[in-house]
């Protein structure tokens, strides 16, 4: 039995999706794609990369298709669009000042009441 994927493809993922997050991650997928398809008819003669544009809508689509099928096989576009739309809702929600202040509340809390202070 072969050890590797003989055709360099990344072995597919079953998807464990909660149903509140099912319907999330449609819309984020689906305004993501959207916004690309939207640059490359609108704007195509001043894109850097549309090559790359086409390469996040195709990831975003299947993307979408994964959420319906509940497996995906993730390739390296999906892994980049996916870190990259964690790191722009990160940003977009100041995702590091919330954290802090969250940690050092809970801290503070835990250390005045003990007993009751859960974070």
């Amino acid at each position: 039995m072969a050890d590797r994927n003989p055709t360099g493809s990344d072995p597919s993922v079953a998807l464990d999706i909660p149903t509140d997050h099912h319907a999330f991650l449609r819309s984020v997928f689906e305004t993501a794609r959207e916004g690309i398809q939207g640059d490359l008819a609108d704007f195509p003669e001043r894109l850097r990369e549309p090559e790359r544009l086409r390469r996040e809508e195709a990831a975003y689509g299947r993307l979408l298709a994964a959420l319906d099928a509940g497996v995906i096989v993730p390739d390296r576009d999906v892994r980049c669009v996916l870190g990259r739309l964690a790191r722009v809702i990160d940003a977009a929600n100041d995702f590091e000042r919330v954290l802090f202040e969250h940690r050092a509340i809970c801290r503070l809390l835990v250390q005045v009441d003990p007993a009751g202070g859960q974070c």
